[in-house]
């Protein structure tokens, strides 16, 4: 399985890559920070009709489904298959497509494919976190002075004061760089060592389960803004290394 969820996810990254680079009309859903492409229901089509086809007895729940398809599976995939749909639309290079695998209601394996970077991240429960095959671990950075990282602050979700008091300390208080890609590309880089933290309060399952595990597989403490482990069904998620994650934290308060 696996061996499989690296097949599908490097095959629909190079999919909604061919969209993306002759360029895709957008639907608008919830609100305008909410799109649709065509992109996104072809590679949502794909992932799903091959784990149908391999596995017609596992649950698969997908953004991009109206419903989950086999609920009370034993296995479950779960599919975000453009995350960053805002910036393919609008033709910034800044997207992955995700998928996670959980069994029994636990994580197994996470894959995040960057197409356009050549890139793909992998994680396997117990067994580490890679890029390209190459293992991969978080930075040891210890302070938040001059710190790089991605911060996520949405609005008509959870936590929302919270993280306004975050971002104002973040600015007044620090010397951090802002970062935000709108995408969880910036979690993975944190996971890779070259970003220090990733904090947002605005995602759903389908945004955070991969990007967790690898996340975690990488040596980051993966917890909500309350400081327990991050779990399903949580909007806000902070993402750093052990030294620095307190930090994060005591500005959440």
């Amino acid at each position: 399985m696996e061996d499989f969820l690296k097949e599908i996810v490097l095959k629909a990254g190079e999919l909604a890559k061919s969209y993306f680079l002759k360029g895709v009309q957008f639907t608008t859903k919830a609100h305008l920070g909410d799109l649709l492409t065509e992109a996104d229901t072809a590679v949502n089509n794909y992932l799903v009709g091959a784990i149908q086809r391999r596995f017609p007895d596992h649950r698969i729940y997908s953004e991009e489904l109206a419903a989950d398809i086999n609920p009370g599976g034993a296995y479950e995939w779960i599919i975000d298959p453009i995350d960053g749909t805002r910036n393919f639309a609008m033709g910034i290079g800044l997207w992955c497509v995700m998928v996670a695998l959980y069994e029994g209601g636990q994580p197994r394996a996470a894959a995040i494919g960057n197409p356009l970077a050549s890139e793909l991240f992998f994680a396997r429960a117990g067994g580490g976190a890679t890029l390209n095959g190459l293992p991969i671990r978080v930075n040891a950075t210890a302070t938040l002075d001059h710190a790089y990282g991605f911060c996520v602050r949405g609005i008509n979700t959870t936590h929302e004061e919270r993280y306004r008091r975050f971002l104002d300390r973040i600015v007044n208080d620090t010397t951090v760089w802002m970062h935000n890609f709108g995408t969880m590309l910036g979690a993975c880089y944190v996971a890779s060592g070259g970003a220090d933290f990733f904090a947002e309060n605005c995602g759903f399952d389908h945004d955070h389960v991969a990007a967790a595990l690898i996340c975690a597989e990488a040596g980051a403490r993966v917890t909500d803004s309350d400081g327990r482990p991050w779990q399903r069904g949580r909007r806000d998620i902070v993402i750093a290394n052990p030294r620095l994650h307190p930090e994060l934290l005591t500005l959440l308060k």
